[in-house]
């Protein structure tokens, strides 16, 4: 009996010594730094067509642009309405 507590135990340790020698394998991968490239965008623009007032009488048009000017930081926005006392349009251009 006793000795097959030593033999376990013997077995046990032997097994612990193994485990304990397990190598650990790191791998890195290293990779240049990133490049960024930096196109400059088109102006975009967007028309709204909105119709109110009463019986549909009224028409209003907002035209929204941005990335224009000489730097392409500028935004135009521009409302034209229409309706039955007359036309206006009113035109605001803002650049950072």
């Amino acid at each position: 009996m006793k000795l097959n507590v030593i033999t376990l135990a013997l077995a046990a340790t032997a097994f612990g010594v193994i485990a304990a020698n397990a190598q650990t394998t790191v791998i890195e991968e290293r990779r240049d730094p990133s490049v960024t490239v930096t196109t400059d965008t088109p102006a975009t623009s967007t028309t709204v067509k909105e119709r109110g007032g009463l019986l549909g009488t009224e028409k209003k048009t907002t035209t929204t642009t941005t990335g224009a000017g000489v730097s392409g930081d500028c935004s135009n926005k521009t409302v034209h309405k229409e309706g039955l006392t007359g036309d206006k349009t009113v035109s605001k251009t803002t650049c950072d």
